[in-house]
């Protein structure tokens, strides 16, 4: 099995930085705003599950020592195509909106716990066991009622948010200081 070239790895800490000021902005604005309507929290989560599969996507590319960068890649994809799905579709029913978001944390969460335990190499790999958790709990959460209001989606994706940020935050200066 390949490992990651660490040298390699730490030039792309800051985008770990981005993804994680961006998922700390998002979460506090849809902590700060339950009361807004579907359209509002649907457009939120739909750019930060876009950003968050761009990002995956050129860790993908560009980072030549990522291990598994086919996984990356499908699951950036995947979140592009999902973001972009969900902020076109604001009308939607609720229940559509959080049946792709709590898809998009269990398979993303699911990745990095896979990368995690196959790769101890990895500078973050703490962090990245505790944000995959994290990801896999907000996900089947959602799954598992997805009738579920906009306040509680709201809710509860605006604290997965301040969460992740916060993980992928300190997890992107283990990885520069790496």
């Amino acid at each position: 099995m390949q490992r990651v070239d660490k040298e390699e790895f730490t030039k792309f800490w800051w985008l770990l930085l981005v993804s994680g000021a961006i998922s700390l902005i998002l979460g506090i604005a849809l902590v700060a705003s339950t009361g807004q309507t579907l359209t509002f929290v649907a457009t939120l989560i739909g750019i930060w599950i876009l950003i968050m599969g761009a990002i995956r996507f050129l860790i993908a590319i560009f980072g030549s020592g990522v291990e598994d960068r086919w996984i990356l890649a499908i699951v950036g994809i995947v979140g592009v195509i999902l973001g972009v799905l969900v902020i076109r579709n604001q009308e939607a029913a609720i229940a559509t909106v959080i049946i792709i978001l709590g898809l998009y944390w269990l398979i993303s969460g699911l990745v990095d716990f896979f990368r995690a335990v196959t790769n101890s190499d990895l500078p973050d790999r703490g962090w990245r066991f505790v944000g995959a958790t994290v990801s896999i709990a907000a996900g089947a959460v959602l799954l598992l009622w997805p009738a579920a209001s906009v306040k509680v989606l709201a809710l509860v994706s605006g604290i997965y948010l301040v969460i992740i940020g916060i993980i992928e935050i300190v997890g992107s200066f283990q990885v520069k200081n790496a």
